[in-house]
């Protein structure tokens, strides 16, 4: 190895691998001392996407077992003991700030929340006839605990499937961030850097319902791109997927499968061995790739139905699902959120559309949004009945908003009349099964971002684009998985 200087300020070192020959240059800095700390690393750029980690963390770690798994050089691979990260998208901008009210830039109720359904006045804060605590201490929601009134039915939506001792192991924390209404070019889903920075499926990749942007979901990569997802609109999508195709499949039954894999096998054994041969660490990765990537056809093709929900006495009551008739969309749901509790699969994106509502009247607003708090609900319910960790990035393309109604504004549980992106808020729900995940007890409450007295998102705040949300999502997400706390 050896140096030169570059200029002043810089010196070249050459570095040599002792295993492989290989020879690569690495420039020093003189002004530059030796990063000591974890910031310190992270802002050397040792994690390709540290350096967009803007907001700060708020939830805090949970349980040691929530670390990073360990990794060996064996074909299994285990899993990484990550909680499940999945991506709920109400397309057609829901009104969620219709549903738990934003607060101020001072962290105070706003004077009033008109333009969001829930009155001329922040009364929805005191008055228990119009919001109710359900979360972490100090979140407060919409809608009455004990009465039918018309707002907050993405409450009772998740309550009609979530029981109140799944609920009080759950805590809540918003982005207040607006995003352009009813399309698909926002770039707020996070499911890319989820995969970067470590969670990985023991037998299936990243899954979502949605094909047209790349990430499983209606919403664009805001960070990483993520690798290609599985499209499931049934629990065949799933099954096809762990089972070898065409003549393989439809001929042979599966003990004659396996055996031809087995076969295939042995001759990857030997070409990897000869490629082996050559030396060095590089072949004997690409040998080790060979021989691994056979193998496990080979454990696919005999596969143990352990992918299927309906199996699960716990998880199937959850989904209302019987596993002799496997068809409808509840099934496959059931079946990807079970797999990514499980540890088969890695990020999960569900689209659920029918939110751009505007204009159609409360009740069937009212309508959508209980069937979206539905959905929650059973993800919640399936994580206790499983006994694992989960976190939940709530997300829309915009939201709406209500009008003045004879100049004077709109009353509390107004229909929505305008699309109002502006007005957008994004969630991060995070479940355990032991107790509650704890939120940092500090100036930023429960809420990153803000809320003008104009009752519309800062666009200057911390979380103010798509994007830095999407990054807000992640650093909480590692905040709970690594037991770190990402802050700039």
């Amino acid at each position: 190895m050896g140096k030169r200087k570059n200029n002043d300020n810089t010196i070249l070192k050459k570095v040599v691998n002792e295993q492989t020959g290989e020879e690569r240059a690495i420039s020093l800095h003189k002004d530059h001392k030796k990063p000591t700390s974890r910031r310190e690393f992270l802002g050397s750029g040792l994690l390709g996407f540290s350096g967009t980690l803007l907001a700060p963390s708020i939830l805090q770690v949970i349980t040691p077992e929530w670390a990073f798994g360990q990794s060996t050089d064996q074909c299994a691979v285990t899993g990484t003991k990550m909680p499940a990260f999945i991506t709920l998208n109400l397309a057609g901008g829901a009104h969620i700030s219709g549903e738990i009210m934003p607060l101020g830039e001072d962290r105070l109720p706003l004077p009033g929340y008109n333009q969001l359904g829930l009155g001329p006045t922040n009364n929805v804060f005191t008055d228990n006839n119009l919001g109710h605590d359900l979360f972490q201490q100090g979140v407060r929601v919409s809608g009455s605990a004990t009465a039918d009134v018309g707002v907050g039915h993405f409450w009772r939506g998740m309550k009609l499937r979530a029981s109140q001792a799944t609920i009080d192991k759950t805590s809540i924390i918003l982005s207040c961030t607006a995003s352009d209404d009813d399309t698909s070019s926002n770039m707020q889903d996070a499911s890319g850097a989820i995969l970067a920075a470590g969670l990985a499926g023991d037998s299936l990749p990243n899954l979502g319902t949605n094909n047209g942007t790349g990430t499983g979901v209606g919403q664009q990569p805001a960070i990483i791109r993520p690798a290609a997802p599985l499209i499931v609109s049934s629990f065949n999508d799933i099954l096809g997927s762990l089972a070898p195709g065409g003549t393989l499949a439809s001929r042979l039954t599966v003990q004659r499968r396996e055996k031809v894999l087995r076969l295939v096998n042995s001759l990857s054994g030997s070409q990897a061995r000869a490629v082996a041969a050559a030396g060095g660490a590089t072949s004997q990765m690409l040998a080790k790739v060979v021989e691994c990537a056979t193998g496990k056809n080979i454990e696919n093709v005999a596969f143990t139905p352990e992918v299927d929900p309906g199996l699960d006495n716990g998880v199937a009551a959850v989904w209302g699902i019987n596993p002799a008739n496997k068809a409808g969309a509840a099934y496959a749901q059931a079946a990807m959120v079970y797999n990514a509790l499980k540890g088969n699969a890695s990020t999960i994106g569900i689209n659920r559309g029918g939110h751009d509502s505007h204009g159609t009247g409360r009740a069937n607003q009212n309508t959508q949004m209980s069937a979206a708090g539905e959905i929650l609900g059973r993800i919640l319910e399936t994580a206790q009945a499983m006994g694992q960790p989960v976190v939940i990035n709530v997300l829309s393309d915009g939201s709406q908003s209500c009008s003045n109604e004879n100049g004077q504004p709109a009353p509390f549980g107004a229909d929505f009349d305008n699309d109002s992106g502006t007005r957008g808020l994004n969630l991060l729900i995070a479940f355990h099964p032991t107790a509650r995940p704890k939120v940092k007890n500090d100036q930023f409450k429960y809420q990153s971002g803000y809320y003008t007295n104009g009752q519309g998102a800062a666009d200057d705040s911390v979380v103010g684009t798509v994007q830095k949300s999407a990054a807000w999502a992640v650093a909480n997400y590692l905040s709970l998985a690594g037991g770190t706390h990402i802050q700039k």
